[in-house]
Parts: structure tokens; sequence; C-alpha cells
């Protein structure tokens, strides 16, 4: 694998941890939505499996092995005592360095990542009223994780983006009180429109969309809906037509 050189010892100096996780699974939950189990000797002494925890993969160039990409992913699903993990990947085309490796893992195929701070879901001791969630299958894996951490009685109204009917068949968990919108992926001002117009009073939004989308989700929750700095969380997840990570 490729040095990491100047931006490794960057990510060290801000307490950053380095990992090899090998490949012990994969599995293809829809044509494009693959789940790849890993086992890491270290990971979980460094990293607790959180909700919205994600890692910093080292992806190797399809075509230049000396050279590595950085991806950020989310622990979808963990067994901290085991030492295993799995992430989930959106199969795409053409594909990147993340769907390229995704693609071809096997088991016992070894991979470097980085375990740093990463944002990290939690409900507060006086919960919002409901929450709002925005994303679509390259968020998942998180919104997973929220929906199986928000109380029962507290409702999800989740907003996804349709980029693919088999989208409908990835778990998004159970939730008593979960209401799902899927939104054709049409127009990226189209999962703004689609947002229901009412009193979003005391609720709080958690947005992980493409980055256009993004933008125009924004403006309505602000505009329209009154969503402050402390009633949201926005990240977009990934950029249409460009590369998301750094290059080593």
């Amino acid at each position: 694998m490729a040095k990491r050189g100047f931006q490794g010892a960057v990510l060290r100096a801000f307490g950053a941890h380095d990992h090899i996780a090998t490949v012990t699974s994969t599995q293809l939950i829809t044509p494009h939505y693959l789940r790849v189990w890993l086992h890491s000797e270290t990971l979980f002494d460094a990293v607790e499996a959180c909700p919205t925890a994600w890692l910093r993969f080292w992806m190797p160039d399809p075509a230049d092995p000396e050279v590595e990409h950085q991806r950020a992913y989310t622990i979808a699903l963990a067994e901290p005592a085991a030492g295993d993990f799995a992430v989930d990947f959106v199969l795409h085309e053409p594909a990147g360095p993340g769907s390229a490796w995704a693609q071809q893992a096997e088991p016992g195929d070894a991979v470097s990542l980085t375990s740093i701070g990463s944002s990290r879901f939690e409900v507060s001791d006086e919960p919002p009223a409901g929450y709002l969630v925005i994303g679509d299958a390259a968020s998942i894996p998180a919104i997973r994780t929220i929906v199986a951490t928000v109380p029962s009685e507290i409702p999800i109204e989740l907003y996804l983006q349709l980029h693919d009917e088999a989208d409908r068949d990835i778990p998004l968990g159970e939730h008593p009180a979960l209401r799902v919108h899927w939104v054709p992926a049409a127009a990226p001002e189209e999962m703004a429109q689609a947002i229901e117009a009412r009193d979003w009073s005391g609720w709080y939004a958690w947005v992980a969309p493409e980055s256009v989308v993004l933008r125009h989700v924004r403006a309505r929750l602000k505009k329209e809906f009154g969503f402050g700095k402390q009633s949201q969380y926005l990240q977009a997840y990934w950029v249409r037509g460009r590369e998301m990570g750094r290059r080593r």
C-alpha cells in the first residue's frame, strides 16, 4: 500500500489511528448496493461504533496500486467484541475507487483505514418533536443508525431520493413512527419541493443528500420552515460529477 506521507502525518497529529481491515464476506443487497464485512484487530480499541460514525478508507487506484484515494464510509453494522463491522457501497458506473474496490473485494483482501473524530448522532436529553431526515442510497447506512436510535414515541419523516427502483429494497430498519417518502431523482430541486408544507416547529432536520440537492433543501428549510443552526445537521454525502476525497 502507498505511503501516507505528509497527509498521514497531519492526520496522526490530530489524533488519527491507522488500521488494517480484512474482508471476511460480501453481500449484494440490491444490484447496485453491496455490503462488505471486514475484520480489524485494532479498530474498536480506538473507535466507538456510535450512530452515524464513519471511517476514512484508503482505496487503491484501479490503474496504479501505488496511488490511494481517501473515501469516507459509515459503519453500517458492527460487532465490536469480535472486531467485525460492515460497510455498504453504492455501486455505480463509471466506478470510482471505492465502488471499484468493493465490486472486486474477496475474503482475505486487506484495506487500510484511518479513524479520527467523526459526526455522531445523539438524541438530546430534551428530544425534539420529531426528526426530518433527508438523504438517498449513499446516506442510508447512516440513516439506518438514526432510525435505530430515535425513541419509539418520536416520529421520523424520512425523505429519500429514488435513483433506482431497487433502492426501495435497501433495508432501513424498523421504527413504529417512521414514514418514508420516496422522491424521484429527476431534478435536484425536486427533493426540496417534495417536503410537506406544514408546521415543523420543534423538529430537528438531519440532511445528507447530494450537494446540489442539499443546497435547494437548505434554502427551503431556512426560508419557509424556519430551521436554524441548532435545529439541523447538513452534510453533502456526495457531489455529482466530482470526486469527494483526497489522493495520495
